[in-house]
């Protein structure tokens, strides 16, 4: 091989790799960019984002585990209750098929105002369905994970403040929030929220009401992975309290389901090859 050609191989291998490298950076986020209530707010509008639930064009397969009060403790009695969802979410519409579970094979169909229960339902159809009037109930389903929890950054703030911790890897942000509601178990007055500085994703959410901590979202740093160059949640855990987390009340835990250890995780419902050559509108169907 001549100089000249082994020079040319050396740059192109050089371009690959610099090309792979730039491609994984992560470009870290600390207080110190984050040094006024509109770049807080912009960048945990972001962040959240990270969370699969709270994305409006989504198709993902997921283990539900749900638990209340003396149920959290019988490691049979929760086992027998979980359920394997596939959720799948295109703008203001949601189904959630349940795969496999008590309620297998029933599905939930949420078209703007209406809301259809089907009994006989598969990967791709909707059978036996009844409407209903919605509630526009923001809480998932049998859950206490409620997508209206994480509005508040766009509600009336009071004040959000960024702070480093003792561990460079993270940092959190306070939020301080106008509560005019009477009721303090479902309206929270502050917002402890911690973050992963490299992936610029959530790691913890403490929700309090009068100085009480009423609910704690878990998002563990180990098991992020990442879609398309985004950082997404596999694993979250939410717990409603009454003041300490370690004495919760109701707990559900959610981890993204796996084909061969591929996440079952789309952020388009086109990508699911479940839902191959099937026109996505089609899925929302109660025909």
């Amino acid at each position: 091989m001549s100089l000249t050609i082994q020079k040319s191989y050396y740059y192109i291998l050089t371009f690959i790799f610099i090309s792979v490298l730039l491609n994984d950076i992560v470009f870290a986020v600390s207080c110190k960019e984050l040094d006024s209530p509109e770049k807080i707010k912009s960048f945990m509008n972001e962040s959240h984002l990270s969370s699969p639930f709270l994305r409006k064009n989504v198709s993902v397969t997921v283990i539900l585990d749900v638990c209340e009060g003396k149920v959290c403790k019988s490691k049979s009695k929760r086992e027998a209750q979980k359920e394997t969802l596939h959720i799948l979410r295109l703008d203001n519409k949601r189904r959630i098929f349940a795969e496999k579970g008590p309620n297998a094979p029933t599905c939930v169909i949420q078209r703007g105002a209406r809301r259809f229960v089907c009994s006989s339902c598969g990967a791709v159809s909707n059978e036996n369905c009844r409407s209903f009037p919605s509630d526009e109930s923001t809480i998932f389903p049998g859950t206490n994970i409620d997508s209206a929890d994480f509005g508040f950054v766009s509600g009336d703030v009071k004040e959000m403040k960024c702070s480093k911790l003792k561990n460079p890897k993270y940092f959190k942000i306070e939020t301080l929030i106008n509560n005019n509601s009477g009721d303090t178990e479902k309206s929270y007055d502050r917002v402890l929220s911690f973050f992963d500085k490299e992936k610029g994703v959530p790691i913890m959410a403490n929700f309090f009401a009068e100085k009480v901590l009423r609910k704690v979202y878990r998002f563990f740093p180990k098991y992020y992975v990442k879609v398309k160059g985004k950082w997404f949640s596999s694993v979250m855990r939410v717990r409603t309290t009454r003041g300490n987390e370690k004495k919760y009340i109701f707990e559900t835990l959610i981890n993204v389901d796996k084909n061969k250890g591929k996440l079952k995780l789309y952020l388009d419902l086109n990508d699911d090859p479940v839902l191959k050559n099937v026109p996505p509108e089609s899925l929302f169907s109660s025909d």
